[in-house]
């Protein structure tokens, strides 16, 4: 199937959290054909989601930010597309809350300065639609849905994508994370009966959805395989991508059809 222009119509892939651990990055990307062994995009005109928690935790979270950062730019030449979402962890450096980073002292002030370079510049986002799912970093549940359907007229999921980003930018550019969207709940120790999209608990979110309209993609919360829910509303892909520590090299593709298939490195 093709379109008018000619171009061969894009499959979504989507990645979960990386959390620095480069190698089990570059082996998803290699297998799916986005990249080649010379670390070159080769994905045409596909998409490819990164949904944020670059950082942190593994040793390598430095060069798999600019593995991305190189990627983004050459496929945006290929005609292709990297959308690169903004995890709880890049939020709080960003925030100045330096608590759960590990990256080293002498670089958070220069990467959380970068970071915020990309948000102006449209490089991170904070959500994004696909083919019938919206993708954040960890979820929207019923109490946060309900609180965006009453901002929104006319709520569709590709206006409160929008809708959310611009919420998200602004309050970067004005430093105020007051929006429901930032919220950290009780589960996660924060002071809010219920998570915003980088912050969501799973166990809470699972069990509050039912009034979200649409099916969602998520990660941040680490389990040992791809999870989805009887009704499908629910995808969770944040499986670990190292498997000295149980992870699996996992992730889920979007074909034409809007077909969620999931696809394991081997």
């Amino acid at each position: 199937m093709r379109r008018k222009s000619g171009k061969k119509v894009k499959k979504v892939f989507i990645i979960g959290d990386i959390h620095g651990e480069y190698h089990g990055f570059a082996a998803i990307l290699i297998f799916a054909k986005l990249m080649n062994p010379e670390l070159k995009w080769t994905g045409k005109h596909n998409v490819l989601v990164q949904i944020g928690d670059i950082i942190d935790r593994g040793l390598y979270s430095i060069q798999a930010d600019r593995l991305l950062d190189v990627l983004q730019k050459e496929a945006k030449k290929a005609g292709g597309k990297i959308i690169r979402l903004v995890g709880n962890h890049e939020l709080e450096l960003i925030k100045k809350n330096y608590a759960i980073t590990s990256l080293p002292y002498f670089q958070v002030e220069e990467y959380r300065n970068k970071l915020i370079k990309q948000i102006e510049e449209g490089a991170l986002q904070a959500a994004y639609y696909a083919k019938g799912f919206v993708i954040t970093h960890a979820g929207i549940c019923n109490n946060l849905y309900d609180v965006l359907a009453s901002e929104i007229k006319d709520i569709t999921p590709v206006k409160l994508v929008k809708y959310i980003n611009t919420v998200f930018k602004k309050a970067v550019a004005a430093g105020n994370y007051t929006h429901p969207i930032f919220n950290v709940s009780y589960l996660r120790g924060g002071p809010n009966s219920y998570g915003g999209i980088f912050w969501e608990d799973l166990r809470y979110l699972i069990k509050n959805y039912d009034r979200v309209p649409f099916k969602q993609i998520l990660g941040h919360t680490r389990i040992k395989e791809i999870f989805k829910t009887k009704d499908g509303k629910i995808v969770e892909i944040d499986i670990g991508l190292n498997k000295v520590l149980e992870g699996t090299y996992s992730y889920p593709v979007i074909n034409q059809k809007k077909k969620l298939i999931f696809k394991k490195v081997i």
